[in-house]
C-alpha cells in the first residue's frame, strides 16, 4: 500500500511519519505493531481508511482517508458535535469518524479500569476490539450505545472522562438521529 501511494522507500514513509526508518520496516515485517495514534498518521498520510489500512475491507469500497472531525466544526471539550453524513467521496462521513472515536475511547477506557498497561497490552489485539465495537456501532447504534451508558466499567472513571464519553454517545446518537430517514408506520 505504501509503494502504490508513491513511497517508494521505506525511508521516505518514515519521514512522514515523523519516525526512524528502522523503527517503521519493524512494523511492515510484522515485528511489532504501531499504536493507534501512529496508524491514525499512517492512514492519513496514505489517505485510506483504517479498515483499508487493516485489511478489514474491500479498497475499493472504500473511500480516502482525510483528516477526523477538525477544527471547522463546533467543539466541546474536543467533542465534535452532532456531525452530518458526508454526501461527497472525498473522505469518511462524519458519523463513521464519530463511531470511530466513540469505539477508541471506550476500549482505551475499558483496558485503564482493568489494569492493562499501554506497555503491556498488545496493540493488534485493541485495534480489534476497537474494530469489533466500532462495528457494533455501525450495525446496532442505538443498542450498542445503550449497552456503552450501562457499562459498569465506563462508569468507574473520573468525572472529567465520564463526561467525554457521555458527550462521544450523544453526538453519536444525535448525528444518527439525524441522518437516518423517518420510518413509514405500517398500518
Amino acid at each position: 500500500m505504501r509503494t502504490q501511494r508513491g513511497f517508494g522507500r521505506a525511508r521516505y514513509f518514515a519521514r512522514s511519519l515523523g519516525i526512524e526508518e528502522n523503527r517503521y520496516t519493524r512494523y511492515e515485517r510484522a515485528e511489532v505493531e504501531p499504536n493507534l495514534t501512529l496508524i491514525h498518521k499512517m492512514c492519513e498520510t496514505l489517505k485510506v481508511s483504517p479498515n483499508e489500512l487493516l485489511g478489514f475491507a474491500d479498497p475499493s469500497q472504500e473511500h480516502p482517508f482525510e483528516s477526523g472531525p477538525g477544527l471547522s466544526e463546533s467543539t466541546v471539550g474536543g467533542i465534535v458535535l452532532t456531525p452530518r453524513r458526508d454526501t461527497g467521496d472525498h473522505g469518511p462521513d462524519a458519523v463513521s469518524s464519530l463511531a470511530w472515536r466513540l469505539a477508541v475511547e471506550a476500549v482505551a477506557v475499558r483496558h485503564e479500569q482493568s489494569g492493562k498497561s499501554k506497555a503491556a497490552s498488545d496493540a493488534f489485539e485493541t485495534m480489534r476490539e476497537t474494530a469489533a465495537l466500532f462495528r457494533r456501532l455501525q450495525a446496532k447504534p442505538f443498542e450498542t450505545a445503550a449497552e456503552l451508558a450501562a457499562d459498569p466499567v465506563l462508569e468507574r472513571v473520573d468525572s472529567k472522562r465520564r463526561a467525554i464519553l457521555a458527550g462521544l454517545i450523544r453526538s453519536y446518537t444525535d448525528s444518527i438521529s439525524e441522518t437516518r430517514p423517518p420510518r413509514m408506520r405500517s398500518r
